[in-house]
């Protein structure tokens, strides 16, 4: 008996000893006195928290820094907020810690022209659809201070050899020329064509700072400086597009930026001047800037009011071209539609004459922007003076017949007006910053639409003087004034910012055109008084001889279905 009470006790001892070594189940009562630590008691242990229970939420914490529900959080930056989506009308991709932004973004333009005038079934304009743009684009940006633009052109759809009269070879190897030996091109086979558009490097310091490297549209002039995104006719003013800065874009550098309250905006630098995708010819560079100010930007008058905007500018381009290496043409002069109404060769006495810039080349600008209500007035007034030469063809390096000039004025006034939704929908003209996601702007729960009609006014009055300079005029020569005169209408549903359709209607007149013809003596040939021709007096002699020479217009009728993005 007394065994048996000896080993129930030594159970029950083994028992607490256990459940106060282990923690199991231990009574209340049961804690073992604290430890000595250099001859001072140490704090008792904490209890381990309890495997699932989550921390206290922070109430000063702003919601879009915490976790977000129903979103996979390993796909959340530091900040709480999306790598990857939609935001401010950007595709977009970064890195958790905000350090690289990737912009997603493109433009396609589908268009449709047609054409009507006398004599314009017997020219080769026809109507047709076809892709005027298609331009996938890549943006981004670096530590807040580094972004970028990468861009592609592969449009638009066109034909090579598009009547067949291309010739490749004079004859057959080893066969003599003859009068029919000429071997052709194929005629109207697809043009397949890529080229770089934008693509530059800009570093920023700030609203005011900023320096932008690569090939992108030329400080010069407002609407040159508006990305064809958004401008508010299907293409950019004739005085802009045909006559300042025909390429649009030119390879160099830019010193550009804006004051934070947007009151003054600065842009010049040095350029090529030779155009799009084209390394400089001769060594010489142009200079371009465009300037402008906001001069109710601070003013309280103006405040929540389109006036704020109202804009004031000017624009001025210089260059020089070497006539020992410049060989190039003379842009041509085109309408909305493409038309070229004045083009840069003609048959001279000895062979077709090309005109080809040499010497000094300059452009000063003017701009003016009046936004009020549902209204915006826009103009832009220039004056060139660009002197040229003329080379007979195959010997443009080597010889200089004579040496002139084009110079005169152009100009054009727009009347928008937004009939509903959000004016501006497109953005301000003449601004082309780096895009930026903006979490402090919420998307709208619904897309913003618009609907806007436009009136335009257009005046070309140029002159060319081939030998006003040096030499003496090809008897054939194309001497005279280039005269032009525009009205257009439009009107553009917005669907998005992204998504446009838009209807134009561009009635041109060339007054007094009639086609060149020699005089009755048989001497120098007649001169008209308009150089700029109507398609109508480009169909051949002996046709309709009264319709070539009474044929003064042209009526454009365009639409376009675009994305942009």
């Amino acid at each position: 008996m007394k065994r048996s009470l000896t080993l129930v006790s030594l159970s029950i001892a083994a028992t607490l000893f256990a459940q106060t070594a282990y923690g199991q189940d231990a009574a209340p009562d049961s804690v073992a006195p604290p430890a000595l630590i250099d001859g001072a008691p140490s704090a008792p242990p904490k209890p381990d928290p309890l495997p699932d229970a989550a921390p206290p939420a922070d109430p000063l914490a702003l919601p879009s820094a915490r976790a977000q529900p129903n979103v996979d959080n390993a796909a959340l930056g530091t900040d709480g907020h999306p790598l990857a989506g939609f935001h401010n009308g950007l595709f977009y991709l970064r890195d958790p810690n905000d350090n690289v932004h990737l912009f997603i973004n493109g433009r396609a333009h589908i268009d449709f022209f047609s054409y009507l005038g006398g004599g314009v079934p017997d020219t080769v304009l026809k109507p047709t659809l076809f892709l005027r743009r298609v331009r996938p684009e890549i943006q981004g940006d670096f530590l807040g201070h580094w972004n970028f633009m990468i861009a592609g052109e592969f449009g638009a759809t066109a034909l090579d050899n598009p009547r067949g009269t291309n010739e490749v070879a004079a004859a057959a190897p080893g066969s003599i020329p003859g009068s029919n030996t000429a071997r052709f091109a194929p005629a109207q086979t697809t043009r397949f064509q890529a080229a770089p558009a934008d693509v530059f490097i800009n570093y920023r310091r700030g609203t005011l700072i900023n320096f932008q490297i690569g090939q992108f549209d030329a400080p010069f002039m407002m609407d040159n400086r508006t990305s064809d995104k958004y401008t508010a006719f299907m293409e950019r003013a004739l005085p802009v597009r045909a006559i300042g800065i025909p390429a649009n874009k030119e390879i160099g550098a830019m010193f550009w930026g804006e004051t934070e309250n947007r009151l003054f905006f600065y842009s010049f630098g040095p350029f090529n001047g030779d155009g799009q995708n084209r390394p400089n010819a001769d060594a010489r560079f142009d200079l371009m800037g465009r300037f402008f100010v906001h001069p109710l930007a601070t003013s309280d008058i103006a405040k929540d009011n389109p006036l704020k905007d109202l804009q004031i500018g000017a624009s001025l381009h210089y260059g020089s071209r070497d006539k020992k290496w410049v060989e190039y043409d003379y842009p041509a002069l085109t309408t909305q539609g493409a038309y070229a109404f004045w083009t840069p060769t003609y048959g001279g006495t000895n062979g077709t004459n090309h005109i080809i810039p040499a010497g000094d080349q300059l452009g000063v600008a003017g701009e003016l922007r009046v936004p009020f209500d549902r209204f915006d007035l826009t103009g832009e007034f220039l004056y060139v003076k660009n002197n040229t030469r003329e080379a007979l063809e195959g010997f443009e390096a080597t010889n200089s017949d004579r040496f002139g000039s084009i110079k005169g004025i152009s100009y054009y006034a727009q009347l928008g007006y937004w009939i509903f939704g959000r004016r501006d929908i497109n953005g301000l003209p003449g601004y082309q910053n780096p895009p930026k996601l903006r979490w402090n702007s919420p998307d709208p729960s619904t897309p913003d639409t618009a609907l806007q009609i436009l009136a335009k006014f257009e005046q070309v009055s140029l002159k060319y003087d081939s030998a006003g300079r040096a030499g003496v005029a090809d008897a054939k020569n194309v001497d005279g004034d280039i005269l032009l005169d525009a009205l257009s209408f439009g009107i553009n549903y917005w669907a998005t910012k992204h998504v446009r359709v838009s209807l134009n209607y561009v009635f041109n007149h060339f007054p007094d055109s009639a086609p060149v013809k020699p005089s009755a003596a048989g001497g120098p040939q007649q001169s008209s008084k308009n150089r700029a021709l109507a398609p109508g007096n480009t169909i051949g002699a002996g046709i309709d001889d009264r319709a070539r020479d009474s044929a003064h217009d042209l009526h454009e009728i365009l639409a376009r279905f675009a994305i942009a993005l």
